[in-house]
Order: C-alpha cells, then structure tokens, then sequence
C-alpha cells in the first residue's frame, strides 16, 4: 500500500520520471521544520503533499502528530529516522487539539474528526489512505481498557 520499494524506479503511467517527481521532495531533521506546511513537520524526502520516502501512493496525504515532541511526520518510519527519541502516540488527553495535517490542503483535525472523516479530508476532499486504520494505534493512543 504506497510503501516505496527498491524496484520502483522509471517513469509512471505519464511519463514522469521519479528523477522530476522527486525533486521536491526534502528530508528535514529536529530542530528544524519544513517551512513548505502550516505545522512542525518533518521526515525523509517529504513531497509538498507528505507523502514520503516509504509511503508515496496518491492517498498517502496524512501527517500525524506525536506525542513524544509535538511535531508532524507523515509516518512512524520517518519519525524514527530523524527525531532522537522514541516515538509515542499522540495522548487521549489531548484529542481535542489537532494531530493530523492534510498534506493537500493544509488543513488540520483532532483525532475524533480524523477517525469520523471517512477517509477522505473534509475541507478539500482529498482521499486518504484507508489502509492507515490498520496502524491507528502507532499515532493514536488507544482507549484503556476498563
């Protein structure tokens, strides 16, 4: 699902080459944010949209926000590569501040509106990665159990 792989390489279906696709596509490192989004945002060659270096397909237009620093990265790998702490999900006690940034429009949401977006951004329509649900739990503390 969008994961990048040793064999893409070539052009696409029309004809863009991933020399020209990733030619802005920029890795930035703590302290440093990407100036090109709204919020903290960082990871390994991030594309004007957050896809990345490990998810690249034209639904993989989600960044999360961490608990453990407070910035957006637009998967748990990227988070690993270049902060110099473990990643934690973003708090329960915090969902209603926003933790999620769309990388096509800008707009953020809290977790709730999030999971109740039916996979698709409800300021701009973009559609999101659904596949994403599977890992909710990597971005998302889950409810306790009681």
């Amino acid at each position: 699902m969008g994961e990048r792989t040793d064999e893409d390489a070539g052009a696409d279906a029309s004809g863009v080459s991933d020399h020209d696709r990733n030619a802005d596509r920029r890795t930035t490192e703590p302290p440093a944010a990407d100036p090109r989004f709204p919020v903290p945002l960082r990871g390994v060659a991030v594309d004007p949209e957050t896809r990345c270096a490990h998810w690249d397909d034209p639904v993989d237009v989600v960044a999360l926000r961490f608990g453990c620093c407070g910035a957006f990265y637009p998967c748990d790998r990227c988070h690993d590569a270049v902060a110099d702490h473990p990643a934690e999900p973003w708090p329960r006690d915090r969902f209603s501040e926003p933790a999620v940034l769309c990388g096509v429009c800008g707009a953020t949401m809290t977790p709730p509106e999030y999971f109740a977006c039916g996979d698709s951004c409800p300021d701009c329509g973009a559609a999101f990665n659904p596949g994403c649900r599977a890992h909710r739990d990597r971005y998302f503390e889950p409810r306790s159990e009681e």
